[in-house]
């Protein structure tokens, strides 16, 4: 209400003026002695900025009017009195009064035109930022939310999109619009009472999902229907692009994970002869030959028993990489205590020490993790054994955890050796494997890769660095809380 009452105001105020203009043009031309037919542009021109200034043609009209009016009350004989006696003032007035319908009418036009070129400009705006911000998308979803928080705050009412079949708890309006592939619900027909419009989200015929806006205060005008059906011809474009992106990603992944299985294929078949060679030489001897000596013996065995090691770490590893990257197997995520999962690891590999000195720092405070304990467990198992294989055979091998604000830090850090100067970037390659500082077999170079997938997939980060001490430290952060929401944690 006090919009429309500021409105009429100034509607007033500027047909007054353009009144008082328009009459102190008149006057001033009778007392100059000038003819004052010749106000008659003055009245057009004032009729054009009533026109234009205002909120409607009428106030131009009315302004017309009462230029018509005094004229001929104060300016035409007889003075004071509506009568026109001069043929020539009759044909003035006429003409006068067409010019003012034209005038308006052209007026009207113009401002509308105007009214429509600013529409469009600021309608093309805001779709120009809506585009830019659907590129940024990267799934139908975010592209759906991305237009839906777009139409909430441009149509100043509820809007929700719906991705696929909206169920039937979203009403049979919204069921109809997605299964028939037309408008339901407010201003349709059949639908008496529903306060809510459902369109169609969809092309080529094929609907995707629906689009539902609240009608309850208002319907929507035909400019506001225009730019929804241009926002919703936008998102159905982003839909479309994130999908071809989201297969074509896929894709990628499927003819990576082939290829990774296919180089690994050719890895295992390689290594796994050696060891199985060796493992099966060994134990001929020892079944054919009774008389050998207790020495040789105990060095046979121990050939075996070291290899069937290597075979078992090679194994668990091929089987954590398969748990990391098969996407159908879910990780399952439950609060462990940090201490025990140090616990687990270094008691795998406290008989594989040798001459190396392990030392387990562990936190103060009990922490939680949520983590796959198994998956972490061997992540500790096989950064303690990259220390072992590749440090001098007396270091020492520090293993510690502490808390890191939302994080905690597992560290595997010695004293003997250290990255070389390519390493720290290269060490979590597939199938990079360095040199042993016992001159040992090499691994097949898969350890540190599926620490760092299984880290990441928990949600974390790893990294390797050389330390003060003249060794390598290798330490991995997990999130107390949390981590990446994959789809079992």
């Amino acid at each position: 209400m006090d919009v429309d009452l500021k409105l009429l105001g100034r509607n007033l105020a500027v047909l007054a003026v353009l009144y008082l203009a328009g009459m102190a043009a008149v006057f001033g031309f009778s007392v100059l002695g000038v003819s004052t037919l010749v106000a008659f542009p003055v009245f057009v021109l004032g009729i054009l900025v009533a026109s234009l200034e205002s909120d409607s043609g009428f106030w131009g009209a009315l302004l017309g009017l009462c230029y018509l009016l005094s004229y001929d009350l104060l300016f035409t004989a007889p003075l004071y009195q509506l009568k026109v006696l001069n043929r020539n003032d009759v044909a003035a007035l006429v003409i006068f009064f067409l010019v003012v319908l034209i005038m308006n009418t052209v007026s009207q036009r113009m401002r509308r035109q105007v009214f429509i070129a600013q529409r469009n400009e600021l309608a093309m705006g805001r779709l120009n930022k809506l585009s830019a911000s659907l590129i940024d998308t990267t799934s139908s979803e975010a592209a759906c939310q991305c237009a839906q928080a777009f139409l909430v705050r441009v149509l100043d009412r509820d809007v929700r999109i719906r991705l696929g079949d909206p169920g039937a708890d979203a009403g049979q309006a919204a069921r109809d619009c997605y299964e028939r592939n037309y408008p339901t619900g407010f201003g349709e027909v059949g639908y008496r009472g529903c306060a809510k419009r459902y369109l169609p989200l969809g092309a080529k015929g094929e609907v995707c999902g629906v689009v539902e806006i609240d009608c309850a205060e208002s319907g929507l005008d035909e400019a506001s229907s225009s730019f929804l059906s241009s926002v919703l011809a936008q998102t159905m474009i982003a839909i479309e692009r994130n999908d071809l992106e989201e297969e074509h990603r896929a894709k990628r992944i499927k003819a990576e994970g082939e290829k990774f299985k296919t180089l690994l294929l050719q890895s295992v078949s390689h290594d796994l002869r050696t060891p199985l060679t060796s493992i099966a030489g060994n134990a001929d001897v020892l079944l054919k030959d009774a008389r050998i000596a207790p020495e040789t013996r105990r060095e046979l065995l121990g050939a075996i028993h070291e290899d069937a090691l290597w075979l078992n770490d090679m194994v668990e590893n091929l089987l954590s990489m398969s748990r990391v990257q098969d996407e159908d197997i879910a990780l399952e995520k439950t609060p462990e205590i940090v201490d025990e999962v140090i616990g687990t690891a270094v008691g795998k590999m406290e008989r594989r020490r040798g001459g190396h000195r392990l030392r387990v720092e562990l936190p103060e405070d009990i922490l939680l993790v949520p983590m796959d304990g198994g998956l972490v467990s061997r992540v500790l198992i096989n950064l303690i054994d990259n220390a072992i294989r590749h440090s001098s055979p007396t270091s020492t091998i520090d293993v510690s955890a502490r808390k890191d604000g939302p994080q905690v830090l597992f560290s595997v850090a010695d004293d003997g050796g250290g990255l070389g100067p390519g390493d720290p970037a290269c060490v979590f390659s597939r199938f990079y494997a360095g040199d042993r500082a016992d001159g040992g077999r090499k691994g097949m170079g898969l350890g540190l890769s599926i620490c760092k997938a299984i880290v990441e997939a928990h949600g974390g980060t790893i990294r390797a660095f050389n330390n003060e001490q003249g060794g390598a430290t290798f330490e991995f952060a997990l999130p107390l809380e949390g981590g990446c929401d994959d789809e079992g944690g």
